[in-house]
């Protein structure tokens, strides 16, 4: 695992960027093309639960919200980065399977609620972080007599969570590391780029890095050598470079991952991802997505 460094007020603050934190403009959730490896934000409406019921409480880097594999509670990320991990690191060879929850996102809790199975993995803080809790059985309670459109924003927000996962889980199984970093380079680039127009250079994004390196490693499940290979690439295609937590690239950079996710969408879909990528990060950043 990495140190527990602390990341600067910078980074943190980029990551408090509400976008598609406000109410939806669908019953259906956000017009935002499904994305992997980030959470959704969760509904204002659901939001409020925690906002008076949850405990608080603030983590170091690389802690574990529960003593066991057992979730007993929603977590609701205020401040820094989460992450949930597919099986555990002990024991386990080469890179994981993990995804990452910014603010104002579910940590855990949406996978075993009413079933209380294991939820096959661990939930951990990634960066110094205040998280907010609400034991399943507290919520069992909250929710009982709830009106039925909070209900539906509910299961609403499950599915946007598990579909994000599955596509996460897809490109593990189906694509190589290259794209794979795309798609997360994409992913957070919708939630938290800022895209502009330069003079003989073209469309450029600027980010908070998504976490350190070990960070990034375990969400695509790449080894650092592999990383290594990458990043080289993406230097000399594309651009990239590293300012302190932050990093730039050409959005071109982004273009393979978006048409992989446009052909897994298929024909006939609700709300279709645009041709060009630049146009989407464009349009991520203007609002037409909510």
């Amino acid at each position: 695992m990495t140190s527990a460094k602390r990341f600067s007020k910078e980074w943190f603050e980029a990551l408090r960027t509400e976008r598609f934190c406000g109410e939806w403009s669908t019953e259906r959730g956000p017009k935002l093309p499904t994305h992997p490896w980030v959470t959704p934000p969760l509904h204002p409406a659901l939001r409020r639960y925690f906002d008076k019921f949850a405990e608080e409480q603030n983590l170091q880097p690389e802690k574990h919200f529960f003593p066991t594999t057992q979730v007993t509670h929603f977590v609701l990320v205020r401040e820094g980065l989460t992450a949930r991990i597919a099986s555990t690191f002990d024991g386990q060879p080469g890179a994981g399977a993990m995804a990452l929850s910014p603010p104002n996102r579910l940590a855990c809790g949406n996978l075993n609620w009413t079933t209380h199975r294991p939820a096959i993995g661990r939930y951990m803080s990634l960066s110094h972080v205040k998280i907010a809790g609400i034991s399943h059985a507290q919520f069992d309670a909250l929710t009982a007599n709830a009106p039925v459109d909070v209900l539906r924003k509910l299961f609403t927000q499950f599915e946007l969570n598990n579909l994000s996962d599955r596509m996460g889980f897809s490109l593990i199984a189906l694509m190589p590391a290259m794209t794979r970093f795309q798609a997360l380079f994409l992913s957070w680039a919708v939630y938290f780029g800022e895209i502009e127009n330069v003079p003989s250079v073209g469309d450029v994004v600027t980010m908070p890095a998504p976490g350190r390196r070990w960070h990034i490693e375990q969400v695509i499940r790449a080894s650092s050598v592999t990383l290594d290979k990458i990043l080289s690439e993406a230097v000399s295609r594309y651009g990239y470079e590293r300012l302190g937590e932050f990093v730039r690239f050409r959005a071109e950079m982004l273009q393979p991952a978006h048409d992989w996710m446009r052909y897994g969408d298929g024909d006939a879909i609700i709300y279709k991802r645009p041709e060009h990528v630049e146009d989407l990060l464009y349009g991520a950043a203007a609002g037409e997505y909510d």
